[in-house]
């Protein structure tokens, strides 16, 4: 399923990158910074190999979702991929798990980023405004997943992620 959503992912970012500009005019958004802060964990496997497990652990790719980017003291990376997972199913969690992943140093591993915050099938207004986002409790949250489900992860510092 991952393979054939892969030329959406690729879609998703040429429209993300040619609405941005318009968008900015009247104060919004199609790309966004990842804050440093939202760094969740490296899995040592490249972002295909992860993707299938994220789908088996009740994910769902986000198309959606505007385009993150991660420059920190190298040049910005855009996500390979954003990834959400609703608690209680898309249409009844009020809040939603949010995933961005990003092609590790070496292109062995990925990195993951999180957050937690209104769901945006659900508060679609709340979401856009980036109300309510709360970095630490998804960072918990996808830890906690990982470590019930026996993924293996490592917390890297910035410097041996990037560039």
């Amino acid at each position: 399923m991952t393979h054939a959503l892969r030329p959406l992912e690729r879609l998703r970012r040429l429209v993300a990158s040619v609405l941005h500009l318009p968008l900015s005019l009247v104060g919004l958004y199609a790309e966004r910074n990842t804050p440093n802060e939202q760094y969740a964990v490296t899995v040592h496997e490249p972002y295909r190999l992860l993707e299938a497990r994220l789908h088996r652990l009740g994910f769902v790719r986000n198309l959606v979702s505007s385009l993150k980017y991660r420059s920190y003291e190298t040049d910005p990376e855009t996500t390979v991929a954003s990834w959400a997972r609703y608690p209680d199913g898309a249409l009844a969690s009020d809040q939603q798990l949010h995933i961005g992943l990003f092609v590790g140093s070496d292109r062995e591993t990925t990195d993951m980023y999180a957050h937690w915050e209104p769901s945006w099938i659900r508060h679609p207004v709340r979401h856009y405004r980036a109300e309510d986002v709360d970095a630490e409790e998804g960072i918990r949250r996808l830890r906690e997943l990982f470590e019930r489900e026996g993924i293996v992860y490592a917390v890297r510092p910035p410097s041996d992620r990037m560039g």
